[in-house]
């Protein structure tokens, strides 16, 4: 039987504030418009379990499910048109396009060019992305009405349903590209059209889709082909591929973020507490103190990505410093808690990469007190995954790691890269499992010596799990 496509939280448009003509719909998608120009759309659904009254419903065709067999359901849910790529008897508008995935793609376009945004960013990047995002939402909110990507929607389906989400209230706009393959981030940013294009940072992950770190590098740089003819491109000095993308840059305006002495917006003097990150960014001429209430020095850097976006955009310090002082991350990402017996349980399990877990680990081995990574296999590596799995064992014997508890049949390299001179610990086959050990060691912790635990991995690893299973076992305190 065909499978629906997504979640339900995932496929409706919200449809307060907007009423759309199908006849308008019908043009946006260049499609065909087959009964009564006149009908009223709501919002948009790609999902008849989640149709709403007065819903377009766009039938959309993948290798594993074909939206039109569920036509008639997402009617009986109240759908007012229906956008196909194929004719069907149903006694409601047809939108008839090629291909209902270019149409979705087309029809949130020409809807974004019709609002007066004040700036749309768009972000991608290997590392950092959706973190930038988080906290440009947060600081342009403080700000203007913004919005900004929900979740993982940040692809060729993810991506049309945010901009489709966008009202009139809007003035800012935060969107999420992500990719596997070239060519994706190419077609995401030439839908939204974005005024400010940031690429936090080229890194090795995904190569499977990729290739190689100059396949990154190329993807990561389709994002400026859709950049508006007076947009600006925000680039990390110290990435790979940053001359690259300079170039790219020729002829548009562009601003720079790094360590390096010649970025734009300038990273200084980078310290971690127990409680968070302390740094000062240099820009205009100026230095300016910030403390921010998140682990992990690389948040810094993010910070500073994200302060220039808002600057490229018109902000001044004053409007950007508060959103600094009260971000406290995203799920999942670096998210910190105080266990009973004194050390942190650092959730970071939302996803990894090797250049991701290094980050986290440096966070780890910063804090004062004993070191637990808790670490589950990474996805997507391709031909070098036993490779760099050993590596991130040895990074973490080298930092200053003192226990290494894993799970996954490629994280074998990793215990052996981690053991040195030892028969390597064997890799949990099961989250629970792994959590259960991670209590035996708290139980016998001293506060004298607290334990700080790191939990991190992709996310078909499902960490999340392990952090869940130690949350429930002990007395904690949310501390970002």
């Amino acid at each position: 039987m065909a499978q629906n496509l997504t979640t339900q939280s995932q496929t409706s448009v919200d449809s307060s504030q907007v009423v759309w003509p199908v006849s308008a719909l019908a043009d946006w998608a260049q499609g065909q418009l087959i009964g009564c120009p006149t009908v009223v759309c709501h919002g948009i659904s790609t999902d008849s379990r989640s149709t709403r009254p007065g819903d377009l419903y766009i039938a959309l065709v993948g290798e594993h499910f074909d939206g039109h067999d569920f036509i008639q359901q997402a009617l009986e849910k109240g759908a007012t048109a229906v956008m196909v790529c194929r004719q069907s008897a149903v006694n409601c508008p047809l939108i008839v396009v090629a291909d209902t995935r270019i149409g979705l793609g087309l029809l949130a376009r020409n809807y974004r060019l019709s609002l007066g945004l004040k700036a749309l960013v768009a972000v991608t990047g290997m590392n950092g992305k959706t973190t930038v995002k988080t906290l440009l939402a947060h600081t342009l909110q403080t700000v203007a009405p913004t919005w900004a990507t929900q979740g993982n929607l940040n692809n060729d389906f993810g991506v049309p349903r945010t901009l489709l989400q966008l009202r009139a209230e809007h003035q800012y706009a935060v969107i999420e590209m992500g990719a596997n393959h070239r060519n994706e981030i190419d077609y995401l940013t030439r839908l939204a059209c974005p005024d400010v294009a940031l690429i936090t940072l080229a890194a090795g992950a995904h190569l499977e889709g990729f290739g190689s770190l100059q396949g990154v590098i190329d993807t990561k740089g389709e994002i400026f082909n859709g950049l508006a003819d007076d947009g600006i491109g925000i680039i990390n000095t110290d990435s790979a591929g940053f001359n690259q993308w300079l170039a790219q840059l020729a002829d548009k305006r562009c601003l720079t973020f790094g360590r390096a002495p010649n970025a734009d917006v300038r990273l200084l003097d980078v310290e971690q507490t127990a409680n968070g990150i302390e740094f000062s960014l240099s820009f205009n001429g100026e230095t300016h103190a910030v403390s921010m209430p998140i682990l992990g020095a690389h948040n810094a850097m993010n910070a500073a990505a994200a302060v220039a976006v808002c600057l490229a955009v018109g902000l001044n310090w004053a409007q950007i410093v508060p959103g600094l002082q009260t971000f406290t991350g995203v799920a999942g990402r670096l998210q910190t808690y105080r266990l009973a017996q004194g050390g942190l349980l650092i959730d970071d399990s939302y996803n990894a990469n090797p250049s991701s877990v290094k980050a986290a680990i440096d966070t780890l081995v910063a804090i004062p007190g004993r070191s637990l990574l808790c670490l589950g296999a990474l996805a997507e590596l391709g031909a070098d995954s036993l490779k760099l799995h050993q590596e991130l064992g040895e990074y973490a014997r080298q930092h200053g790691v003192e226990m290494l508890f894993t799970f996954g049949e490629a994280t074998k390299a990793t215990q052996a890269g981690f053991a040195l001179n030892r028969p390597p610990d064997t890799p949990f086959t099961d989250q629970l499992a792994l959590a259960l050990q991670v209590q035996q060691v708290l139980q016998t912790a001293q506060s004298a010596h607290p334990l700080n635990i790191l939990v991190k991995g992709s996310r078909s690893a499902q960490m999340d799990r392990v952090v869940a299973a130690i949350l429930e076992r002990n007395d904690h305190a949310r501390l970002s």
